[in-house]
């Protein structure tokens, strides 16, 4: 038997007359006499002190309807946000709001939305409940229904008590409190995913720009007295502004043709070679500005394979085409207002096409032998009448040589150069034969002489041909259009050329574009570039670097395949003078007319005028919208935000109309009308592990002794049963005299919102 502890004398005094316990018996025990007369706890009978139902113009009422008005006005406002995607412009940026205040701005917001939505979930899931608890007929509130208020402000609720989600998440209301706390968890991050202002890049939009006009193409006056040098005029009056330019030709054209070659050592070091089709070549390439690259394109690919076997010599025809050099001062000026990288936080970039012409060089390079050449060799000449003088060669040369109007001696490359009365042009004429790896210039052609000449002599492995003439002329073309990409780390500057696919290609938006017009002033230009390069050094034997480096670019005859192609390994002859040359496009295009022909007086405006040209724009800019495609279910949220917001509110509106039941879902009012409840059978066993099973389950309803004004929680399947602490004298009474009773303002609240019709009342 069990040993029991003896009881002190003051324990026992103290189970005696403590309140609210049960006699002691001797051995611990409820004794059989106290079990019989209390077998229940008895709740206290208290009168509620206030109504149950909140006056319009109560500060919970005022407050909970404004924040549900607030929830749903700025959710839908961030949703259309996120699906309109606006672009903000100058608004966020340098000139406006700064991009950390705006995106402070809109978190700021969206936690206050996130706030007010909780606010309101909770507080419509009370109201529901709660008159769902006091309405006669309605099938009750269960412990897992009260518990969904948890699941908004606590989400790890729901996995720490799933057995709540099992009972009451499938519900219309448990379904309901599950999206608003997926839209609590998940508002802000939502918000920050799509409505945020954020950089991102633009659509692309077509519009009409401006650019500035100073001198027409290659205007080698203007491009002279716009050269920056320390030298003053006063220094230098004769030669200031030649050897500026000269200098700018040199740094351009070397630099350039340094980074092509280099291009060309990878592609070989590596083993890849190139191609014999000129389109799969390496594009011609540069810089200017430091931070700007530039790349050109090969247009008007001529066959040299099949020239070559056509003419019975190598013919090596080259034409590239450059930007428009005008289009970089366009980018940047106000007047387009095109929102530089800087002015971005420098994050910024954007994308500009224009549709203007675009500068072309073309380089015909022809293998021709010493006899051939002879009529061209003024040492050759028969009956000349002056000694040969390499040093006086270019700047006077001998006064016998035939002036214009005569032709000059006929050759065999005549039709091929477009020499001869038939087509407008006088062939050049050399001092003498060049020594290999060496190259002579002619560029003093007087006008309509629209191109200049280049003798070379091949080098001792090549035999054939022994020797290259080449011309260099320009041209606008209106096959390509002009593209400039600028970022913060920098710039890409290039020639979009036969596409198909471009709309914006010059000759698609001014129909009356002719091709084949040279241009006889960039001869002016090219004949200082050639100077500044030393191409001519041949001369005089000069044996220059970059002679030598161009005749190792002849193609040779393939005593294989008995022809002339192009060598997989090298660049030939043609495509290294032209992206030497290609600099001198892009000088000679900067501050000259977006269109294809001049149509002022002067060939220099004081002060510049300005031209529209076609364009399309695509600008990186603050806007709202998704970073990236997979961001896109974050709509779900705002959408569910709004929805959730709306209904809430509505049922504030309809159903509440201002005046809000008391929430007995709130732990201080649940908690006091359970103490002033009658226990239960329906929760054994629950008093000290807490409610589990079937328990969470149980349908419970709140009802009101009338008498005594006192509201008390119970059982639904206990509803019917007697209440054996609350027997009511009324019983017995006639309804009559029920009738002429006063009611309380405390019964009649209580029975307006247990009788309640509403719409909504179905819901219960």
């Amino acid at each position: 038997m069990p040993r029991v502890r003896k009881r002190t004398s003051q324990e026992s005094s103290d189970a005696a007359t403590s309140p609210g316990l049960l006699t002691p018996s001797p051995w611990g025990l409820p004794s059989p006499s106290a079990s019989a007369k209390d077998s229940a706890f008895r709740p206290v009978k208290c009168p509620s002190r206030a109504p149950i139902l909140h006056r319009r113009l109560s500060w919970v009422s005022v407050t909970i309807l404004f924040l549900a008005l607030y929830a749903t006005v700025f959710s839908g406002v961030y949703l259309v946000i996120g699906l309109l995607k606006p672009r903000w412009e100058s608004r966020i940026g340098d000139g406006g709001l700064a991009p950390s205040t705006a995106n402070l701005l809109s978190a700021l917001f969206a936690k206050t939305i996130e706030l007010s939505y909780v606010t309101v979930c909770v507080a419509f899931l009370g109201q529901v409940l709660s008159r769902r608890a006091l309405m006669q007929g309605s099938r009750g509130i269960s412990l897992s229904d009260m518990s969904m208020r948890t699941w908004i402000m606590q989400p790890g609720s729901l996995i720490i008590h799933w057995e709540n989600v099992k009972y009451s998440g499938l519900s219309f209301l448990g379904m309901i409190t599950l999206t608003a706390t997926l839209v609590a968890m998940l508002y802000t991050t939502a918000a920050e995913a799509l409505v945020s202002p954020k950089l991102l890049m633009g659509p692309v939009k077509l519009t009409t720009l401006q650019g500035s006009v100073a001198a027409s193409f290659a205007n080698t006056l203007y491009l002279d007295s716009h050269c920056d040098t320390p030298v003053t005029v006063a220094m230098d009056p004769v030669n200031r502004n030649i050897t500026c330019l000269e200098m700018e030709h040199v740094g351009h054209a070397y630099h350039n043709y340094q980074q092509w070659i280099t291009e060309w050592s990878g592609l070989v070091n590596q083993g890849n070679g190139t191609s014999t089709e000129q389109a799969a070549r390496p594009r011609p390439t540069g810089s200017i500005y430091d931070n700007t690259t530039v790349t050109g394109s090969w247009i008007d690919i001529a066959d040299m394979t099949a020239l070559s076997s056509q003419h019975g010599r190598l013919v090596n025809n080259v034409t590239m085409a450059m930007p428009h050099g005008g289009i970089l001062s366009a980018a940047k000026d106000p007047i387009n207002r095109i929102r530089q990288p800087h002015e971005a936080s420098g994050q910024g970039k954007y994308s500009l096409e224009a549709s203007v012409p675009s500068p072309a060089v073309n380089v015909l390079c022809v293998g021709m032998t010493k006899d051939e050449l002879s009529p061209l060799i003024y040492t050759e000449w028969p009956n000349t009448s002056y000694p040969f003088s390499p040093t006086n060669w270019s700047v006077t040369p001998p006064p016998d040589i035939p002036r214009y109007p005569s032709w000059l001696n006929q050759t065999v490359v005549d039709d091929l150069f477009g020499f001869g009365e038939k087509y407008g042009q006088r062939p050049p004429v050399f001092g003498k034969y060049p020594k290999p790896y060496n190259s002579i210039t002619n560029t003093t052609g007087l006008w309509p002489t629209d191109a200049i000449y280049l003798l070379g002599a091949s080098p001792d492995f090549i035999t054939d041909p022994p020797y290259v003439l080449c011309s260099l002329k320009a041209k606008q073309t209106g096959v390509c259009s002009t593209r400039y990409e600028a970022a913060s780390s920098g710039a890409s500057f290039y020639s979009h050329c036969e596409d198909a696919a471009n709309d914006l290609q010059y000759s698609r938006t001014n129909k009356e574009v002719t091709e084949g017009m040279w241009e006889p002033d960039w001869k002016n230009v090219a004949s200082g570039w050639a100077n500044a390069l030393s191409l001519g050094s041949g001369i005089a034997d000069g044996q220059a670097s970059n002679d030598r480096l161009l005749m190792q670019f002849v193609p040779g005859f393939d005593n294989t395949s008995h022809t002339f192609a192009l060598n997989r390994t090298l660049p030939s002859i043609s495509e290294a003078l032209a992206v030497m040359a290609g600099s001198t496009l892009i000088l000679s295009s900067q501050h000259s007319p977006l269109v294809h022909f001049w149509n002022y007086t002067e060939h220099i405006l004081s002060p510049p005028t300005r031209q529209s040209f076609s364009a399309s724009v695509q600008a990186v800019g603050y806007a709202s919208g998704g970073a990236e495609k997979w961001q896109g279910v974050f709509y779900v949220i705002l959408v569910f935000a709004f929805v959730t917001s709306a209904i809430c509110f509505v049922f504030l509106m309809l159903e509440v109309r201002g005046k809000q039941v008391t929430d007995f879902t709130e732990p201080p009012n649940l908690f006091a009308l359970a103490m002033n409840s009658p226990c239960s059978a329906r929760l054994q066993g629950a008093c000290g592990g807490g409610p589990e099973g079937r328990q969470l389950k149980e349908k419970w309803f709140v009802g009101m002794e009338e008498e005594d004004e006192h509201y008390y929680m119970k059982a639904k399947a206990e509803e019917s049963q007697p209440d054996v602490y609350h027997r009511r004298e009324r019983e017995s009474m006639e309804m009559e005299d029920i009738q002429l009773k006063p009611v309380s303002p405390a019964v009649d609240d209580f029975r307006r919102v247990s009788q309640g019709n509403s719409f909504f009342s179905k819901l219960y």
